[in-house]
């Protein structure tokens, strides 16, 4: 992209941006129509200056501080909320009882101070932090945020946005201004009662919405948890210990989830003499309002025990009634070493699915009417263990079509400790594509990782040319599924429109780092090259 193509590209989108975030009749702009019919145009208009800065000012820290400032606002929206909409019901009944009589006045009259207006405008915008998830998305609808955009560029960008609020306000105290002859005073004063009744109102709504928000205290978007980021205020790059004293606790937003975690039971409490018979183990349990789930996992050492020698014995029980119990042998390592598993409730259905490298089948029940309200990983008495990370998905998550992998620490995790050929980071390296039947879609960055039925997935990464703001990462965007040839697979792949392609897709893995793709009915073909 040249520079003038850039600086075209963000002015526009500014321009666009700062009308939008503006041109909702929320609380500020009903104040500004109120205040240019009481006060004037120009008051009208200080008031919708300092209401731009506000939205400039919370552009900036979404621009520059993205991660940072998504993460704070998903952890404390509600208390947020209630904050700033007890600052709205303040004013509203400010106004509600204010007498227009002291404050109306003619077009010529001194208009007051406009340092003022321009402080009131931008404190009762920034009362009010939310904006930033509107800003949020239109910054992902209008691509504003690009690798190959300048520094130069992002400030015209930013500046545009800024412009586009003004004319937005410059446009609507015009109108109301022009009306403005036509108001007297008995028309101000319920002009204030009906202002102040409908801030008040989004206030009021703004209060119940956050205190039900609050006392759910159940995370509504995937929870991650990882040695990378560090847990609960620990040291990054330290697992999480967990013994008897200290377990993880995590309340559920749905009793349909998902959660991934990686733990290894090191049972290594300090002055505590093991008897190899009875290793201590850990456990997951699940309440509900009634009943318990209880997973417990525990190595075996014993050559006289009905599931050994040397395995892993998993009982889960509900209530204290045992629903299934298994000793594994194949695929997990029994003594100190590191597991991944996998617990999924769908209905009355659940799925407990582990192993050292993959996911494989442990155990499948059913508990009708059974829905837990929360989880917790805790050791045994006496026991200790390590946990790398922990994903919990719930199944009206706002990212709930991602992959657990999504998250980068945890994909790296996953990666590092990989010892299959075909999972890694591949990237596109050249195509044959018949432009009359299928145009490229970009050039893809894709993560490819084994499910759970012995197949692949393909997660996107980056790269997406075409309708980008469908794409995230960690987006699933196809699937290889084994075939009875060696390393050939039945492909699914997702177009840009993220729906799957109607026609045969076969895959071929030449060892050691290329993926060949080919669409036959559409005479094309890719190929993907592994990164790392």
């Amino acid at each position: 992209m040249t520079i003038l193509e850039g600086i075209l590209y963000m002015m526009w989108r500014g321009f666009a941006i700062g009308v939008i975030i503006s041109a909702p009749m929320g609380p500020v702009g009903i104040l500004c129509v109120q205040r240019t019919l009481s006060k004037g145009r120009k008051t009208g208009l200080y008031t919708g200056i300092g209401a731009a800065i506000s939205d400039l000012f919370y552009c900036l820290l979404t621009g520059f501080g993205l991660s940072f400032i998504e993460e704070f606002l998903e952890q404390n929206q509600n208390m947020i909320q209630l904050v700033g909409s007890a600052v709205l019901i303040g004013f509203a009944a400010y106004l509600f009882f204010s007498n227009p009589s002291k404050s109306i006045r003619k077009p010529g009259d001194n208009p007051g101070s406009p340092k003022l207006d321009i402080l009131n405008g931008f404190l009762f915008t920034v009362s009010n932090p939310l904006i930033i998830f509107l800003i949020i998305g239109l910054f992902a609808r209008f691509n504003f945020l690009l690798p190959d955009i300048q520094f130069g560029h992002y400030l015209i960008g930013f500046l545009f946005i800024i412009i586009g609020a003004l004319c937005w306000w410059w446009v609507v105290t015009f109108f109301v201004d022009k009306v403005r002859a036509h108001f007297n005073l008995r028309s101000m004063w319920l002009i204030n009662k009906i202002t102040g009744s409908i801030i008040g109102l989004f206030g009021v709504v703004g209060i119940i919405t956050s205190i039900v928000g609050l006392a759910s205290a159940a995370p509504r978007a995937p929870v991650y948890l990882n040695s990378a980021r560090g847990f609960h205020g620990q040291n990054e790059g330290t697992p999480l210990v967990i013994d008897a004293g200290s377990p993880v606790t995590l309340p559920l937003a749905n009793p349909d989830f998902s959660i991934d975690f990686r733990v290894r039971d090191i049972h290594s409490q300090p002055n505590v003499k093991y008897d190899r018979h009875n290793l201590p183990g850990w456990y997951m349990e699940l309440p509900g309002e009634k009943d318990t789930l209880r997973i417990k996992v525990r190595p075996i050492d014993d050559y006289m025990d009905t599931y050994g020698p040397r395995s892993l014995y998993v009982k889960v029980s509900l209530n204290g009634e045992t629903l299934t119990e298994t000793g594994l042998r194949d695929h997990f390592d029994w003594t100190d070493g590191w597991n991944c598993w996998k617990l999924t409730h769908n209905g009355a259905s659940w799925t407990l699915q582990g192993g050292e490298r993959d996911y494989n089948d442990v155990a499948r029940w059913q508990t009708g009417g059974f829905n837990p309200t929360g989880i917790v990983i805790g050791a045994n008495e006496g026991g200790m263990v390590n946990a790398d990370w922990i994903c919990l998905q719930c199944a009206d998550d706002r990212r709930s079509e991602l992959s657990y992998l999504a998250n980068p620490d945890v994909l790296d995790s996953y990666l590092l400790r990989s010892t299959n050929p075909i999972e890694g980071v591949w990237e596109m390296y050249d195509r044959t594509m018949e432009e009359n039947m299928l145009r490229p879609g970009g050039e893809y960055k894709l993560a490819i990782v084994g499910d759970a039925d012995g197949g692949y997935q393909i997660l996107y990464q980056s790269g997406a040319s075409k309708n980008k703001q469908l794409w995230e990462r960690g987006a699933i965007k196809g699937k290889l599924t084994p075939t009875s040839t060696e390393n050939v697979y039945d492909v699914e792949w997702r177009d840009a429109d993220g729906k799957p392609l109607q026609t045969e897709i076969k895959a071929e893995f030449r060892n050691p780092d290329f993926l060949d793709f080919t669409l036959p009915y559409l005479s094309s073909s890719f190929r993907l090259h592994k990164i790392r």
